[in-house]
């Protein structure tokens, strides 16, 4: 575990990313990690006093299985509401990947993206849980959930990919809008992440227009460590690093 800001926890692996964040007695989780993080939970929540009896919502940055994880399975045992974009939530309800714009085939010569995949397949990437009862929200909505983020649509990864602005924290979740690392090509830095993974590269270029005015002091990732510095910061780093 992590402490990130304030109320702010990060917790996974060293190559995906879930969190929980703090308000009051109640928690609000931003993604799930992949399905096999599932045994975290607990030891999770346990090692800042919770358990899952406090989660009262799981928001999710978008619909691939590395971010809907567990959430099925906690909504099933505690009642806790999972939200998504709604464009995205046809794609988590089925758990239909995506289809992206490029083979990761040519990706294989990179031992980071031999890793990412034995680590994905490993922790059961290819067989999500569908979540049947998801509630759906809409660009630039404030979330009623713990926290009161505010979600702000950024396409390219995928249609629905929604970063979260906790402002009052200086905390923007960017899911997988941007990575601290890329998860594919080992290259480091803030950038979007490898053709493989994205609908299209060129809107998640596109589409941090739509987060670099925001007023936040740390970046969180789905895939990457923390990252202090401002989204325009961030946004002119990634559009230097281009499409990888």
């Amino acid at each position: 575990m992590t402490l990130v800001g304030e109320g702010v926890h990060r917790f996974g692996t060293r190559l995906v990313n879930w969190y929980v964040v703090e308000e009051g007695d109640r928690l609000t989780l931003v993604d799930a990690g992949l399905p096999g993080y599932a045994k975290q939970l607990d030891p999770a929540l346990e090692s800042i006093g919770r358990t899952r009896g406090d989660v009262e919502a799981v928001i999710l940055t978008h619909s691939h299985s590395d971010h809907t994880g567990f959430a099925e399975k906690l909504r099933e045992s505690t009642g806790a509401r999972v939200l998504i974009h709604d464009s995205d939530a046809e794609l988590a309800r089925s758990g239909r990947p995506t289809r992206p714009e490029a083979t990761p085939l040519p990706y294989l010569r990179h031992p980071t993206a031999l890793r990412m995949v034995a680590h994905l397949v490993s922790n059961g990437w290819a067989k999500p849980d569908k979540i049947r009862d998801l509630a759906t929200f809409r660009d630039g909505e404030e979330l009623d959930v713990p926290g009161r983020p505010r979600a702000i649509l950024t396409p390219g990864h995928t249609s629905g990919m929604c970063a979260f602005l906790f402002e009052s924290r200086g905390v923007l979740f960017v899911g997988d809008a941007l990575c601290n690392g890329n998860t594919f090509t080992g290259r480091r830095g803030v950038q979007i992440l490898a053709r493989c993974t994205n609908t299209s590269s060129e809107q998640a270029l596109d589409s941090l227009s739509r987060i670099e005015g925001l007023h936040a002091s740390t970046l969180l990732f789905g895939h990457g460590d923390p990252w202090n510095g401002s989204p325009a910061e961030a946004a002119t780093l990634a559009r230097e690093a281009g499409i990888s």
